[in-house]
C-alpha cells in the first residue's frame, strides 16, 4: 500500500476543524449530524479534552478525542457498575471517546498515528476506551498498541450492541 499523506493537528469548539471531525464520525458511524455535533460539544467542555484530527490536503479524514474519566459523567459510571467502581483502571483515567478514519485512509497507519497522539497528549497514567464487541478490526488495533480487556462485554443502552471495555497503562 502507498502511504497517504496526512497531518494531525488539534481541535476544540472554537476549531475550524470541528465541523469536518464530527463530518468523519457522521460518515464513519452512520449518525446523525445535529445529535453528532451536540455530542462532540458537551464532551468538548469535560475536563482534560484532546481532540485531534487528521488531514489530506486540507481535509479531515479521521479523527478522534477524549476526556478525563471521573464519576459523574455518564459513560464512567456505567463502566464502574459493570467493572467496579473502585477497580484500578478506573482510577486516575483518560477514556479515548472516539477514533475513527474514512474508509479510504483505512490501513495506511492514520488510526494508530491518531492513537499515539491522542494518548501521549493527555495527562493520565492509564487510558479507557469502550468498542462494538462486534468491531474485529477495531479490536485487533487496540490488541495490537497494548491494550488489555477490563469487561468482555455489555450494552450501554437496551437494544443497542455490546461493547467491550479496554484499558491500558501509560506511565
Amino acid at each position: 500500500m502507498t502511504q497517504k499523506m496526512v497531518i494531525l493537528a488539534p481541535f476544540s469548539v472554537d476549531s475550524p476543524y470541528l465541523a469536518g471531525a464530527v463530518r468523519c464520525y457522521v460518515e464513519t458511524w452512520k449518525r446523525d449530524w445535529e445529535a453528532s455535533y451536540d455530542f462532540f460539544l458537551r464532551y468538548a467542555h469535560y475536563p482534560d479534552f484532546y481532540g485531534l484530527v487528521a488531514l489530506s490536503d486540507g481535509e479531515v479524514v479521521g479523527s478522534g478525542f477524549g476526556t478525563r474519566s471521573l464519576p459523574g459523567q455518564w459513560w464512567h459510571d456505567v463502566v464502574a457498575a459493570h467493572a467496579g467502581a473502585e477497580h484500578p483502571a478506573l482510577q486516575d483515567a483518560w477514556v479515548l471517546v472516539e477514533l475513527e478514519v474514512l474508509k479510504a485512509y483505512r490501513g495506511y497507519g492514520t488510526g494508530t498515528r491518531l492513537h499515539n497522539a491522542l494518548l501521549a497528549g493527555q495527562p493520565c497514567p492509564r487510558a479507557l476506551l469502550s468498542t462494538e464487541v462486534a468491531n474485529r478490526g477495531a479490536r485487533r488495533l487496540y490488541e495490537r498498541l497494548g491494550w488489555h480487556y477490563l469487561h468482555p462485554g455489555f450494552r450501554f443502552n437496551e437494544g443497542q450492541e455490546p461493547y467491550v471495555v479496554m484499558h491500558k497503562e501509560l506511565a
